[in-house]
């Protein structure tokens, strides 16, 4: 035999090995990670749907893959994909679910709905505030869906919880500004029931 004959029979062989100890579970987490080293261009937007399809399909994808996906698609706006990704993890790892899944879940439904509530979404923050009733984005959510309802003490109530439970700044000042807003609409309504 030649020694391409051999070094072919050696690849060959090898990649028999590699599929046979770790099986197809290998190659598919190399799609997974590949997913996110690609970097983006024309076809990595035009193919995401796509791509993102491939990746659901796989059956050894695990939740923290799927949550890192589905929170990725989130941050960078594609709210949709996102939506889809989160669906997905709910439906096949529902023993796994959390109130940040959730919480995460409704605000990408959100924010692909136009920045509208439907019922769907306000499903969604109801199962994370069962979960944790102290999860700052699923109160601040609703906080936003009875102020947008005119339920302004309500509104209050949540956004006063969100504020105990953020760490960052920024949220807290973005909390203290629609706290305000709140307490005007309040006291407007007050003004109006006294006259």
């Amino acid at each position: 035999m030649t020694n391409k004959t051999i070094l072919f029979c050696v690849f060959i062989f090898s990649g028999f090995i590699y599929v046979f100890i770790g099986g197809l579970e290998n190659i598919e987490r190399k799609s997974f990670e590949a997913f996110y080293s690609s970097k983006p261009d024309l076809n990595f937007q035009n193919n995401l749907n796509k791509r993102i399809d491939n990746l659901l399909k796989i059956k050894s994808n695990t939740p923290s893959q799927l949550n890192l996906l589905a929170t990725q698609l989130l941050a960078d706006g594609r709210y949709s994909e996102s939506s889809k990704v989160f669906n997905f993890y709910i439906d096949t790892y529902s023993d796994f679910v959390d109130s940040d899944i959730y919480s995460s879940f409704a605000e990408s439904s959100y924010l692909n709905n136009k920045m509208k509530f439907n019922n769907n979404i306000v499903s969604l923050l109801d199962k994370s505030l069962f979960l944790d009733p102290s999860n700052h984005k699923a109160l601040t959510m609703k906080g936003l869906f009875n102020f947008e309802n005119g339920k302004f003490n309500d509104a209050l109530k949540n956004w006063a919880i969100a504020l105990e439970n953020v760490d960052s700044d920024d949220q807290k000042k973005s909390l203290i500004i629609v706290m305000n807003s709140a307490l005007k609409e309040i006291e407007i309504n007050k003004n109006k029931n006294t006259n």
